[in-house]
């Protein structure tokens, strides 16, 4: 498979989930729910990441000094 041919495949697969997204109310109502459970799901891990990094500083602190 050269790199045009899977080019147009992507742009064929792209434009029939676009398709669906636009044209089936239960495809736009899935697609919706999935992208609001992943924003929140990665804005719980960012919490969790930024919550792990500052006590781990506050133990480097105490460890150093």
């Amino acid at each position: 498979m050269n790199v045009n041919q899977f080019i147009n495949e992507l742009t064929q697969w792209f434009d029939f989930s676009m398709h669906m997204v636009r044209n089936h109310p239960l495809v736009s109502v899935t697609t919706v729910l999935v992208a609001f459970v992943f924003h929140y799901a990665l804005s719980a891990m960012k919490l969790a990441i930024g919550i792990i990094a500052m006590v781990t500083a506050i133990l480097v602190e105490k460890l150093m000094f």
